[in-house]
C-alpha cells in the first residue's frame, strides 16, 4: 500500500515538473535533445531517490540541482573534449537573430551564480527567497544577480548598450 502511495506521489511531481525542469534545461544547454536527455535522468534520479526525495520541503528544488549539476558537468566535460583545455575554440553554428537562442547563450556568459538564479526565478518561478535557500545566499544578494543578469543579458542581444564615460578614448 505504502508504494503504491509513493508511486502516485511520484506520478503527480513527474506532471508537475517536468516541463519546468525541460525549460530549465533548454536554457542551460541551448539544445532540445540533451535537454530532454538531461530531463530523463533527472527524473530517473528523483524515482530512485524518492523515498527521501519525497520527504524534502521542496522536491522540485532538489531536482532542479541535480539538472544543474548534471548539465554543468556535461558542459565540462564537452568543453574538455573539444580542445578548451588548450585554448582552442571551436564555433559550431552561425550566431542566430535577436530570439531565444540569443538569451540562451548569453545566459551562459553570465557568472554561475547569476546563471543559476535566474533560471531558478525565471524560469523554475522559484521566488527570490527560495532561489536565495536554494544557492544558500542572503535575498539581497539574489536580487542584485537577477538585476545584473537581466542588465547584462540585455546588453549581450542588443537591447541597450554599454554606457560609455565621456573625455575616455578606447
Amino acid at each position: 500500500m505504502a508504494e503504491l502511495v509513493a508511486q502516485r506521489e511520484y506520478e503527480r511531481f513527474f506532471e508537475l515538473a517536468k516541463d519546468s525542469l525541460m525549460r530549465q534545461a533548454f536554457l542551460l544547454t541551448g539544445d532540445v535533445e540533451e535537454s530532454r536527455d538531461l530531463v530523463q535522468e533527472v527524473l530517473l534520479r528523483v524515482w530512485r531517490e524518492w523515498t527521501r526525495v519525497r520527504t524534502l520541503d521542496n522536491p522540485q528544488a532538489w531536482a532542479s540541482r541535480v539538472l544543474h549539476n548534471l548539465a554543468i558537468g556535461r558542459w565540462r566535460r564537452d568543453r574538455y573534449r573539444r580542445g578548451f583545455h588548450l585554448g582552442v575554440v571551436q564555433k559550431a553554428t552561425a550566431d542566430p537573430g535577436v530570439g531565444h537562442l540569443d538569451v540562451v547563450n548569453a545566459l551562459h556568459h553570465l557568472p554561475a551564480k547569476q546563471q543559476r538564479a535566474l533560471v531558478l526565478h525565471d524560469v523554475v518561478g522559484l521566488t527570490v527567497g527560495e532561489v536565495a535557500a536554494e544557492l544558500g545566499a542572503p535575498e539581497g544578494t539574489v536580487r542584485s544577480w537577477l538585476s545584473r543578469g537581466r542588465a547584462l543579458i540585455a546588453i549581450e542581444i542588443g537591447l541597450t548598450s554599454v554606457p560609455t564615460v565621456k573625455g575616455t578614448h578606447s
